[in-house]
């Protein structure tokens, strides 16, 4: 018996029990003899080994039972039933004087942009998609259901030289002008980066038609004689003939530096082809230290002269009237902040605005974009000579689009920052989508595109974003970085219809070996992949900061050793769930690395592209185990 081998006895023969009981007894302490007879006694049954505990999945959440609510705004209202465009963080200087990332407003213009004498909201968000909300109401009480999304997208393109797209063109700025005197609204978009674009309406009155270009710079209005030159950021545009010769003026106001003014460029051009010269720039309102300029050209107190109203950063604002008489060079001097009451009207921060009259009582109301994404009016309750303002409110529509259920733990990305329309990524159950039969679990995680919403202006193709003006496509090795918004940092250099799922931060350990499985199916999918990147290091010693010699600032030095790697499987999809595998080793060819105190950290990505408009593909039970 194995007790007896154990403790190194032969086996004790059955017969003459009480002999061999004796003997043993006096050779060991009662209770071990006892038990060494007993073995000898009774026949036990073979043991078996106990079964290996199973392997510990390694990823959080890989069944997506687990979500977290997102607006879905392709039909440019919110979870509450309010007009709302995507939220964006810039940086800018603040009145501290230090960079910070400031949330950044909807930008809004107001016109009639189908020819039923109703006026429109025209809307750009600051990732950049321009939304038209049609009133559907009547004169006097307007409704706006939900947006139509035109097809340009101007704020993701490259610069000559660049190896990458810049993102500087976030945080766009419009105005809506009938340049040619066609009884169109042409657009005007400034941006952060300084620069003026003016595209044309190549619908008609009744149906327009925003169309992305081949080539962005064939938009770019120079204001400037070096086109590398840059007097300002974040351009707020507003045209209006200033001089009265018959041709469009322009008008900007800038961002976020304290010397901000409203600058206006006279046209020595054209009505159809205007010319903005540096030597014809001059200052028509001095911002006195106010930041984050929107302008707007109204006849405030009815006089028969445009006025300029100004928007800040704080949300008020600022009036500068008109005396008439007005030459080139001349001067609007503030006159006050408009006021909403007895206190001064503000819409809560760094806002964008237009006018027009909005409920039909032949006065104009201030209607603003503000950085919750959401619009607002402030009604005008006075007369034409007299205007008076109540408190804004935000406007609301009719939201037909559920809202989208991220996987927690997860990075997903679905090409917002790319202008890739109506493309989204939800977590679904049966109940919500029959197709979906999740294969683990009651959910799985869904990419797809929506149908368009467009019904005045037809709808808009991914296909007609032009390649996401990206003239070439590499895809980048995995950051390891382990940052929230990795996944789109990691993607901004794709196609628009490319999609990300990203797990960041995985532990792992150097030498070892894992598996991934996951299960997918799905229609149209193009470049599925699958990667696992990491990065090990070893920390020798603290780390040290040295002088640079510049203004006192330092770099940390540390002295660590470091080695990455990454591996690649592809997969391609069919109409019903299959498994995806691959093996791998984080294998470290340093010595020092092979040290228990090395640290690994990964990050798991499974990226594809989706046929514009159509593709879509289902992914679920993703497994990360060491074998």
């Amino acid at each position: 018996m194995q007790l007896k081998t154990e403790i190194g006895l032969q086996s004790t023969p059955t017969v003459g029990k009480v002999s061999g009981l004796k003997k043993t007894m006096r050779q060991f302490p009662p209770l071990a003899a006892f038990l060494i007879w007993l073995a000898g006694s009774i026949s036990l049954p073979a043991q078996t080994p106990a079964p290996s505990p199973a392997a510990k999945p390694l990823l959080r959440n890989g069944g997506f039972e687990m979500g977290r609510t997102r607006e879905d705004l392709w039909d440019g209202v919110d979870n509450n039933g309010f007009l709302a465009g995507e939220r964006e963080l810039v940086p800018i200087l603040t009145t501290s004087g230090s960079i910070s990332e400031s949330s950044m407003p909807v930008s809004v213009a107001v016109g009639d942009m189908n020819g039923d004498k109703l006026p429109d909201i025209v809307t750009m968000d600051p990732l950049g998609f321009l939304r038209i909300y049609f009133n559907s109401g009547t004169p006097t009480e307007p409704k706006f259901s939900n947006a139509e999304l035109a097809g340009i997208f101007l704020t993701r393109s490259w610069l000559p030289g660049q190896n990458s797209p810049i993102y500087l063109r976030y945080a766009p700025r419009i105005a809506l002008y009938d340049t040619t005197r066609s009884g169109k609204l042409d657009l005007y978009v400034g941006n952060y980066w300084g620069e003026v674009f003016y595209v044309k309406n190549d619908g008609s009155a009744m149906k327009p038609e925003f169309r992305q270009p081949t080539d962005i710079t064939r938009l770019l209005i120079p204001t400037a004689k070096d086109a590398n030159t840059r007097w300002g950021n974040v351009f707020a545009p507003a045209v209006w003939d200033w001089n009265k010769d018959g041709k469009e003026d322009l008008l900007l106001g800038e961002g976020s530096y304290s010397a901000n003014n409203i600058h206006l460029l006279i046209n020595s051009g054209s009505g159809t082809k205007p010319v903005f010269e540096e030597s014809n720039r001059s200052v028509l309102a001095f911002g006195d230290g106010r930041e984050q300029l929107t302008p707007t050209i109204v006849d405030y107190n009815g006089d028969g002269n445009m006025d300029l109203l100004v928007s800040e950063r704080t949300g008020k604002v600022a009036l500068h009237l008109n005396k008439g008489n007005w030459k080139a060079g001349d001067e609007l001097p503030f006159a006050s902040f408009v006021n909403a009451g007895a206190s001064p009207l503000s819409f809560g921060g760094i806002c964008t605005i237009s006018t027009g009259d909005l409920n039909g009582d032949g006065l104009f109301d201030i209607i603003a974009g503000k950085t919750n994404g959401r619009i607002a009016v402030s009604y005008n309750t006075g007369t034409k000579t007299e205007p008076k303002f109540s408190p804004p409110v935000e406007l609301k529509g009719e939201n037909v689009t559920k809202a989208l259920k991220l996987p927690s733990g997860w990075d997903v990305s679905y090409g917002l920052p790319r202008g890739n329309y109506y493309g989204y990524a939800s977590v679904v159950t049966e109940v919500e989508d029959p197709q979906a039969a999740p294969p683990e679990g009651k959910a799985c995680l869904k990419f797809g595109y929506q149908a368009s919403l467009n019904k005045i202006m037809g709808p808009i193709p991914p296909a007609s974003y032009t390649g996401a003006l990206v003239p070439s496509f590499q895809r980048l090795k995995p950051d390891t970085s382990a940052q929230p918004d990795a996944s789109e940092t990691i993607m901004r250099t794709g196609p628009a219809n490319y999609f990300l799922l990203r797990m960041p931060g995985i532990a792992l350990k150097a030498d070892q070996s894992y598996s991934i499985t996951f299960k997918v199916k799905g229609a149209k999918v193009s470049a599925a992949q699958v990667l696992l990147g990491w990065a090990a290091t070893l920390k020798l010693s603290d780390s040290k900061t040295e002088q640079t010699g510049d203004r006192g600032a330092v770099k940390i030095v540390k002295n660590q050793l470091e080695e990455a790697g990454d591996e690649t499987a592809t997969f391609s999809p069919s109409g019903s769930w299959s498994e995806v595998k691959k093996d791998f080793s984080v294998s470290v060819k340093e010595r020092r690395l092979k040290d228990p105190a090395t640290v690994v950290v990964a990050n798991l990505e499974i990226s594809f592209m989706l046929a514009p408009g159509a593709g879509e593909l289902y992914i679920d039970d993703v497994k990360l185990t060491a074998k």
